[in-house]
């Protein structure tokens, strides 16, 4: 078997034989860092509380009339520990020295009947905290009148493509029907 179809079958088996996890990723030595969220779109209306991992939660306090920027609060296990007005591509990012959550705003929605958020977030395990829990719901923001619990209809679907397993056993799969072929092609 030539050298060029060897190296590729030995990279497509450690590609098979590796389990990689997109969302539970860690980062070498004794400092790990679990990614929980890495970069899922969420999209809220006004008064809408969204919970994720270890408690924190997002809540959408108000819309500017024209849509330039949005009022949000971060919560821990229903505790302020962030806030800001914030427009279009602007970033909450808690805690600012050791980053656990980090919003980015994509876009903001002014409509006839609701006004929306829609955002980006990244959230690593904080240390401090307990295992986070394994299941997420939307929650309505407290004494927000009038407010649902439920996901628009038009927010973007956390689910939508494969996850890295997927791509990596493909990409496997395929360097070795690659390295067969060449291999063929030599004899």
């Amino acid at each position: 078997m030539p050298q060029a179809s060897r190296i590729l079958l030995f990279f497509s088996l450690i590609l098979l034989a590796y389990p990689a996890d997109c969302l539970n990723t860690t980062a070498g030595g004794s400092n790990e860092t679990q990614i929980l969220i890495d970069g899922e779109g969420y999209v809220l209306a006004n008064g809408e509380q969204h919970a994720f991992y270890q408690g924190y939660s997002i809540v959408v306090k108000g819309v500017s009339a024209k849509g330039e920027s949005a009022w949000i609060e971060l919560l821990q296990n229903g505790t302020s520990v962030s806030y800001g007005i914030f427009e279009a591509k602007g970033c909450l990012v808690y805690p600012e020295d050791d980053t656990i959550f980090n919003m980015t705003i994509d876009h903001i929605y002014v409509g006839s009947q609701k006004d929306l958020v829609f955002f980006y977030v990244y959230q690593c395990r904080d240390p401090y905290l307990p295992e986070p829990a394994s299941s997420l719901d939307i929650t309505p923001a407290p004494n927000a009148p009038g407010s649902n619990a439920t996901t628009p209809q038009d927010a973007p679907d956390p689910d939508q493509s494969p996850g890295c397993s997927t791509w990596m056993v493909a990409g496997a799969v395929l360097l070795y029907v690659t390295s067969r072929r060449s291999a063929r092609q030599q004899q």
